[in-house]
């Protein structure tokens, strides 16, 4: 964050800064922000020993103290949203699952491969992204084993996150050989 607050003070300067369009995130699961009192303008003074911009640092301070102290919630974020996944996988596989069913499934993939990154996991991203390609173009009833792969790798980083070099090595092998199994799948139809 202060490295993006300081290239936009470089810019102010007059200093060239190369940018390039990004996508804006959602982080409202992340950060609520609740509605502004509604007072009359009249009865709020303005601050007469503050200036009338806030500094861009403080700012910043301000915003990662903010994340940091929801980081502990981002767990069961996530556990939640594995359930909801797992549960969209398990009605999917029912007798009688449409594509809506399946599109369901996707759309949570889809969701945790947004914010997984996020939360501090990057291997449940990978394989979420991975899941959500396979399933643009997956029918009911097809390719069940390697969606089933791909959660139960995901629950597995989940319990697995955070510790060690070791659980990383092995989560980024096993993002590596589903999406080539992903890549291989597309390339076939």
């Amino acid at each position: 964050m202060k490295k993006l607050i300081g290239k936009l003070l470089k810019a102010r300067s007059g200093k060239a800064v190369e940018t390039k369009q990004i996508a804006t995130p959602d982080i409202s699961r992340v950060i609520k922000i609740p509605p502004a009192p509604v007072a009359p303008v009249a009865k709020i003074p303005a601050p007469a020993d503050e200036p009338e911009t806030a500094d861009p640092l403080e700012l910043a301070d301000r915003a990662e103290a903010a994340v940091d102290s929801m980081a502990s919630q981002f767990d069961a974020w996530m556990e939640t949203d594995l359930t909801r996944l797992m549960e969209a996988w398990h009605n999917a596989q029912q007798p009688g699952a449409t594509s809506e069913s399946y599109r369901t499934v996707f759309m949570c993939a889809h969701n945790i491969r947004g914010v997984a990154g996020s939360y501090g996991y990057p291997a449940i991203s990978r394989l979420c992204g991975s899941l959500s390609t396979l399933l643009t173009d997956t029918h009911p009833g097809e390719n069940a084993a390697l969606i089933n792969l791909h959660i139960e790798a995901c629950r597995a980083a989940f319990i697995g996150a955070g510790t060690g070099d070791t659980s990383q090595t092995v989560a980024d092998a096993v993002c590596d050989a589903l999406e080539q199994s992903v890549a291989a799948k597309a390339a076939h139809k």
